[in-house]
């Protein structure tokens, strides 16, 4: 089946709206010529009688043709480039963009059109009128032809307008944006406010005070008494406000419908986004503070779609992440261990893990703690790596000096030119022998807190950060004696650098001020005190850094328990 033609948009109701706006000025000068004094009009009465109403007979319906040739000139890139669409033909550059234009352009330049014609009409014949109507009757039918091209200018514009936009413009803008074409008349919410005020209230006044005007200096010669001159006025006024109280009513509810209905679909969108749908686009049918609004409006609907999607996708990072994490604290015989990492992010560089290195070895634990630099997204895929390193070099037999150089070589590697790091806490305990190993490869020490003493102690250590230096040598220290009730904690520097709304920062202190009054508290309890803690100095606020936290306490084959305030 062959593809089906787009339906032709026809320009004929454009043509049909300009006709009534002239028709309708016409129409309205002559029911108000009908209710003007009629003492003052011998003159024009007398043309009419010797046959001057033929004249106006073919003369208005040439003004008319005339109007129709001018705007038939005006529609032409228009309608050449409906055309091309309906036939389906290759769409002309250069047409396109004049055709836009001009279709922007359209209600000022037709209605600039029947003004100057309407004027062009009357101006010519002001000195035939002089001649044998009267000078003071050629200068009112002068006015009352302007006030005729005013009145169609005014009408032509909002007809032509509300036509557009039903018609034209979603054909000719279907994606909106009118606001970028250049050449184009922008006509503000505020100036349609105004030409209708000139319509409704202005034009009145004018037409009143001008005819007031022309008949009291026609009157100096005449003879009418006030009772007569005055009812006269008073029908005179009466038709001219019931005229153009009609007119004002019907362009408000065609300026009405051009500002409200945009309005109305935004709230309509805006609600619908408030529920999660952001498959929504406003029809931009103008090129005023309302169209700006809706180009916005559709840029920030394609914003959300795009940040739903990331959101989306990070939420499924943050869930691969956090199935790296440890799922579950390790059970080993005389230790009490547990661990957490709260990200700022959906996604972070810190990591903890709990693994073996060399070969198994029944009750031995390997406790890792890591800090990618920065946070988000890159720090993330970077622990990915640091994650899969270790994993499986520690898989291998070899010290564990020796598995964070193989680490940090293979690191060095790949991030070297980028400038990140990683810094990392590698520990090894061994509750059998009651023995420390680890290296510190840049982290910050581990604390160690002795009850019996009630001292800590930092697990120092020296070893630049992973990723800097693929031949640093790292130091593997050792620590003799683990009794019970000890408790080793390994964090990252989101904790003692985090900064409250005040600037003031966490610090170390809070850490030891609980872990002194707790030392019977078991593992988990003094790690959700620890962030409880930093919650409630954060007052709240999200942190902005990762925060990680590893406790092991030494229980022999008890666990500690039993958490004071």
């Amino acid at each position: 089946m062959g593809q089906k033609k787009p339906t032709k948009t026809s320009l004929v109701g454009l043509y049909i709206r300009n006709y009534t706006a002239n028709l309708t000025g016409n129409f309205i000068i002559v029911l108000l010529n009908i209710f003007t004094p009629l003492a003052v009009f011998r003159d024009w009465q007398a043309f009419l009688r010797q046959g001057g109403w033929i004249w106006l007979l073919f003369l208005i319906p040439a003004v008319l043709l005339l109007v129709g040739f001018l705007q038939y000139l005006v529609q032409r890139p228009i309608s050449t480039l409906l055309n091309q669409i309906h036939n389906g033909e290759e769409i002309d550059t250069s047409l396109q963009e004049r055709a836009r234009r001009r279709l922007l352009n359209l209600p000022v330049i037709i209605g600039l059109v029947n003004l100057s014609m309407w004027i062009a009409l009357f101006a010519p014949l002001l000195l035939s009128f002089i001649m044998s109507v009267g000078h003071i009757t050629g200068l009112y039918l002068f006015f009352r032809g302007v006030i005729i091209g005013l009145i169609a200018s005014f009408t032509s514009f909002f007809l032509i307008d509300d036509y557009s936009r039903k018609k034209l413009v979603p054909l000719l803008f279907p994606e909106g944006r009118l606001t970028a074409v250049p050449g184009t008349i922008k006509v503000s919410v505020l100036r349609r406010i105004r030409v209708l005020f000139a319509t409704g209230t202005g034009m009145p006044i004018i037409i009143l005070v001008g005819t007031l005007s022309l008949i009291l200096w026609e009157m100096e010669d005449s003879v009418i008494s006030a009772g007569e001159f005055g009812k006269e006025i008073f029908i005179f006024i009466i038709i001219l406000y019931v005229i153009f109280a009609a007119i004002a009513l019907y362009l408000n509810f065609l300026a009405g419908k051009s500002i409200l209905n945009p309005i109305k679909e935004m709230m309509g969108i805006v609600k619908k986004v408030r529920y999660g749908d952001f498959h929504q686009k406003v029809q931009v049918v103008s090129n005023d503070e309302l169209g700006v609004l809706g180009d916005g409006m559709n840029e920030m609907m394609e914003g959300l779609i795009e940040r739903d999607q990331m959101r989306r996708s990070l939420n499924l990072a943050k869930e691969v992440q956090q199935t790296l994490l440890p799922r579950t604290d390790p059970k080993i015989e005389g230790l009490d261990i547990a661990g957490k990492s709260i990200y700022c992010d959906e996604t972070g560089g810190d990591y903890y893990d709990f693994l073996s290195h060399g070969e198994p070895n029944q009750g031995k634990l390997t406790v890792v703690v890591g800090d990618v630099s920065g946070h988000g997204i890159p720090s993330a895929l970077l622990m990915t790596s640091v994650r899969a390193f270790l994993r499986q070099r520690s898989a291998l037999p070899g010290s564990i000096t020796q598995i964070v150089s193989d680490v940090n070589r293979h690191l060095t590697a790949d991030v070297e030119e980028s400038g990140e790091f990683v810094t990392l806490f590698y520990l090894s305990i061994d509750p059998a022998n009651r023995r420390l190993n680890w290296v510190r490869a840049g982290h910050e020490p581990a604390i160690f807190y002795d009850p019996e003493t009630d001292t800590f102690e930092e697990l120092r250590g020296t070893g630049m950060a992973l990723g800097v230096n693929a031949d640093e040598r790292y130091l593997e220290c050792e620590k003799t004696g683990l009794a019970k009730d000890q408790i080793i904690l390994l964090g990252s520097d989101g904790i003692w650098e985090a900064h409250n709304p005040k600037g003031e920062m966490f610090g170390k202190e809070p850490i030891y001020r609980i872990i002194r009054q707790n030392p019977a508290a078991s593992a988990k309890e003094i790690v959700t005190s620890c962030l409880d803690a930093l919650n409630r100095f954060l007052e709240n606020v999200a942190p902005e850094d990762d925060v990680t936290l590893v406790v092991i306490k030494v229980t022999g084959k008890k666990q500690g328990s039993g958490l004071h305030s």
